[in-house]
């Protein structure tokens, strides 16, 4: 290993390591917005089956993707991308300076963007994700002369995310996932070649910078974190990173000489390495920064970034750093871009523009502009006051419905929630990054516990487990091996019990008489599969032992929803299959395929299904984008709406879907 300086200090930072199937998020909890007042919508549904509700409302200006040209033809510029629940994204200009909407357009069939870059000519390139079969991570260009976006195709058929570009004088370079490609698109002939895999084997090329001389700097993850040095369209060397462990060269930019790599690790630490490119060694560690930077300041050496959740500078001959104070970023997770004379240009991820004046050492954050997008609907329970309450993906949110009233309300700036349950009159929720666990009190989240050093990420699967509170979690990128957690939130208690199923995910969860049900995803965070079959679980929360551990659809590397039946059965329904257990003994009593599915050719199934007992006797479930009525006696299968991507029952006993941001209700009769 290199000899280097690490200075100390640990900061909850932003690692936002997306993992696709699902898409991820972006923020952790803030200080709240005062919630949006309630809104009437439309009178409840009477009769009998499927009705649209329209939409919650959750919506947000979510920009993971921005650049900055500071000679644009009309003035300094900022470029940046609001993403959408079902698209079209779209492109945002505005006056670096004053934050003024200059031009908003649509970028077709593409759902977001972290990946934005303007050329010499001015011309700004974007790359894009959508994982739908004809639109893929696709590539587009920006022409502010005119003010219109080409799109320029799919750049690798079959990558379905382009999460950086970078350019030169002649091309723009583009990292894509989920194998890992490098891309290079030449400006002036509009062809783009396919450069294969800088580090074979890695899902992510998740970070480019280009050095003045041509040289491409490749971050990759979520393995290794290595550097791919790329001259020419092939890879010469490759730098290895100068920590231990999983995750992603996540940032990169170069500096002179310097090469500065912003590495998201498994756990919730986000050092830079600082690597000399004249001696081809480390040099520095920076401990937990949360985004990276751009040069300026005296002579040149230093460097502004974002630690522990304020500006601060750094000099690349000293290796100190100088706290600004400024840290009113508006949200989210930092982004510094530029330099329009002393003062640096930064974006949030909430799609505000901050600016920070070097001389006078005052910042300042400008008023929002860009135009809020709809949200795509990512989880939803049934709260204590008997509405159902709905979170946001990526932007965060939280909506609740009333469906007594017709009424809805919105409260902004919360978390990406993957679960969220009501237990014991209050409702919590399981928030992205670090596996989170908030209790909301209708106003204000109220941070219980963070699973970041347990390297645990996503808590999709929560129950309310008698006096505690429990869930399931997948773990963070790059690493296997999901938790179950218990915690009593009166006392803080917890108890986390890591690799129950060795390498297995926790995403299902049902109690009964103390006895935690669980089922598993033989997905990890590396798109590898651990294990040839899923399991469900029996956990004894006194003894706090496995009771017994069965794979009851032998080939399934994923299992999802499980519930109980009004006779005490364990039912589970998974992407092709629907299974009844006996929870005394873990005994299999039936299984039925309801559809095939690909199990070969996944690399992540955590949230596909659904199920749940109907008021009517029957079950209602959810698998492959389908919603369908289960007959229990034959284990026949009845389609009622598609595509669908979640189903809920509610407090009145009628299902409640959601597909993206459209919000419906199946009324059973």
């Amino acid at each position: 290993m290199p000899a280097f300086r690490s200075r100390a200090g640990r900061a909850a930072a932003l690692a936002l390591v997306l993992a696709l199937t699902p898409l991820s998020p972006i923020s952790p909890l803030s200080p709240l917005s005062p919630p949006a007042p309630a809104r009437a919508a439309a009178a409840p549904p009477t009769g009998c089956g499927f009705t649209t509700l329209g939409r919650l409302p959750l919506s947000g200006a979510t920009t993971a993707g921005a650049a900055y040209d500071p000679d644009a033809p009309g003035g300094p510029r900022v470029y940046s991308v609001t993403s959408s629940a079902s698209g079209p994204a779209i492109l945002g200009v505005r006056d670096a300076l004053d934050g003024r909407l200059v031009a908003e357009r649509p970028l077709p069939r593409a759902l977001g963007s972290w990946a934005v870059t303007v050329t010499p000519d001015h011309s700004v390139y974007v790359g894009s994700y959508n994982a739908a079969a004809d639109a893929m991570g696709r590539l587009f260009r920006y022409a502010p002369d005119t003010e219109t976006v080409s799109e320029l195709g799919v750049p690798i058929a079959g990558e379905t995310f382009v999460w950086t570009v970078a350019a030169d004088g002649t091309s723009v370079y583009g990292g894509t996932s989920p194998s890992g490609r490098l891309f290079r698109h030449d400006t002036a002939t509009g062809e783009t070649t396919d450069l294969g895999s800088p580090v074979p084997g890695e899902q992510y090329v998740r970070d480019l910078a280009v050095g003045e001389d041509g040289t491409v700097y490749a971050g990759v993850g979520a393995q290794s974190m290595k550097v791919a040095v790329v001259k020419d369209g092939t890879t010469t060397a490759v730098i290895e990173p100068p920590i231990e462990g999983h995750g992603t060269a996540y940032d990169l930019d170069v500096v002179g000489h310097h090469l500065l790599v912003r590495f998201a690790t498994s756990t919730d630490g986000n050092p830079m390495g600082v690597y000399d490119l004249a001696s081809g060694a480390w040099t520095d560690l920076v401990d937990d920064v949360d985004s990276l930077t751009v040069g300026g300041g005296r002579h040149g050496h230093q460097v502004y970034l974002v630690q522990h959740d304020e500006l601060v500078a750094y000099d690349l001959k000293t290796e100190k750093i100088t706290r600004t104070g400024f840290t009113d970023f508006g949200g989210g997770a930092a982004r510094v871009l530029g330099w329009s004379g002393t003062t640096l240009i930064g974006t949030s991820s909430t799609g505000r523009i901050w600016h920070y004046d070097r001389k006078t050492r005052r910042g300042e954050l400008l008023d929002a502009t860009l135009t809020g997008q709809p949200v795509s609907i990512r989880s939803m329970t049934v709260g204590p006051d008997q509405r159902i309450y709905a979170g946001g993906f990526f932007t965060g949110g939280l909506a609740a419905y009333d469906p007594a009233t017709g009424e809805s309300q919105f409260w902004p700036n919360v978390g990406q929630s993957e679960g969220m349950v009501t237990h014991k009159g209050k409702l919590y929720l399981g928030v992205y990054p670090w596996a989170r666990i908030y209790e909301w009190d209708g106003s204000q989240p109220r941070l219980l516990l963070n699973l970041a050093d347990h390297e645990q990420d996503r808590p999709f699967a929560m129950v309310s487990a008698g006096d505690r509170l429990a869930f399931g979690t997948v773990p963070k990128a790059g690493t296997v091996g999901g938790a179950l957690g218990l915690l009593d939130p009166e006392t803080g208690e917890a108890v986390i019990r890591r690799n129950i199923v060795p390498g297995h995910s926790v995403i299902g969860l049902a109690h009964r008489d103390g006895v935690l049900y669980g089922a598993t995803s033989a997905f990890g965070a590396t798109g590898v599969p651990q294990d040839t079959a899923a399991y469900v679980f029996a956990y004894d929360i006194a003894t706090d032992k496995v009771l017994w551990r069965t794979a009851p659809v032998p080939g399934d590397l994923a299992l999802g929803s499980i519930t109980f039946d009004d006779r005490g059965m364990l039912w589970g329904l998974t992407p092709d299959a629907v299974f009844e257990m006996d929870p005394a003994t873990g005994t299999t009593l039936r299984t039925a395929r309801h559809q095939t599915y690909a199990w070969g050719s996944q690399t992540q199934v955590w949230l596909d299904t659904a199920i749940t007992l109907g008021s009517d006797g029957r079950l209602y479930g959810k698998a492959q984008g389908k919603a369908y009525r289960i007959d229990r006696a034959t284990l026949s299968f009845t389609l009622i709406a598609r595509p669908i991507s979640l189903l809920l029952k509610g407090p009145d006993g009628h299902m409640y879907l959601s597909r993206n941001e459209n919000f419906h209700t199946y009324r059973l009769c």
